[in-house]
């Protein structure tokens, strides 16, 4: 049964906030698109931000720094395949690093002043394409000041009600979206199912089917305000519309929390 919109926006009176995040070519895309237009299908106002385009600061001028652009073309050295990166987020240099610890700063101020805007009020729902997450993975290891570093930026980001890593096989994820070297590929990926260390509420969806990956971020968005499916015999649909409206939580700012320069 379709709710009451009117009461729905009285029940949601901030947008609640979605996460999209993993490797380039897992999927992301397609799931947000599907969610997105579902949910605009429901009345409710949606808003789609990316944040690359959206939050992260002087974007096009990181996108060029180390020595790459957006238009040049490299070869995987396993593959030999060629790749177009978007940006030189598989370059790890030490001065790359720095830089990118300060950007990632910035963004979370700038993420910060995005959300708490007033035109946030105009939506029910805010879907983001990649989050801070995707940078900390960008640059993550195991070293003791790295995983000091992320605690650090987590705990200044404002906390998705849900969020999503789509994960994905390397090989299958490269085949789709050859942006970056397999074996960076098969680095960030590790990067993201470490980050659950640091932020045990991340979703991780395991690889599958569109319509299967589609179906467990529902019963996650069901699940989250501990309510079951309209119908057990239905469609995803009709799972999603309840809880989205019901929500009872709005982004904050997490105190034990837990794409690139």
């Amino acid at each position: 049964m379709v709710p009451d919109k009117a009461r729905a926006k009285t029940l949601a009176p901030r947008p609640f906030l979605i996460t999209f995040s993993g490797v380039d070519g897992a999927g992301k895309t397609t799931q947000i698109e599907y969610l997105t237009s579902f949910l605009e299908k429901q009345d409710l106002r949606v808003l789609l931000l990316s944040f690359w385009d959206n939050v992260a600061a002087w974007s096009k001028m990181r996108g060029g720094v180390g020595q790459r652009t957006v238009d040049s073309t490299e070869v995987d050295r396993t593959t030999e395949r060629p790749f177009v990166p978007r940006n030189n987020k598989h370059i790890r240099k030490w001065y790359l690093t720095a830089a990118r610890a300060a950007f990632y700063m910035l963004d979370i101020v700038r993420l910060h002043r995005l959300l708490a805007s007033h035109e946030m009020n105009n939506y029910d729902v805010v879907i983001f394409d990649r989050y801070i997450y995707d940078q900390i993975a960008n640059i993550y290891s195991k070293s003791w000041l790295a995983r000091l570093y992320g605690k650090i930026l987590l705990e200044q980001t404002p906390a998705p009600d849900l969020a999503f890593i789509i994960d994905a096989s390397p090989a299958a994820a490269f085949a789709r979206k050859p942006e970056y070297p397999l074996e960076f590929v098969y680095l960030n990926r590790q990067n993201f199912l470490h980050l659950q260390e640091l932020v045990p509420q991340l979703i991780v969806i395991s690889p599958g089917k569109p319509e299967d990956v589609r179906n467990e971020i529902a019963g996650h968005v069901s699940r989250s305000w501990d309510l079951k499916p309209a119908s057990t015999q239905g469609n995803t649909e009709e799972a999603l519309v309840i809880p989205v409206v019901r929500r009872q939580t709005s982004c904050s700012v997490q105190n034990d929390p837990t794409t690139s320069l």
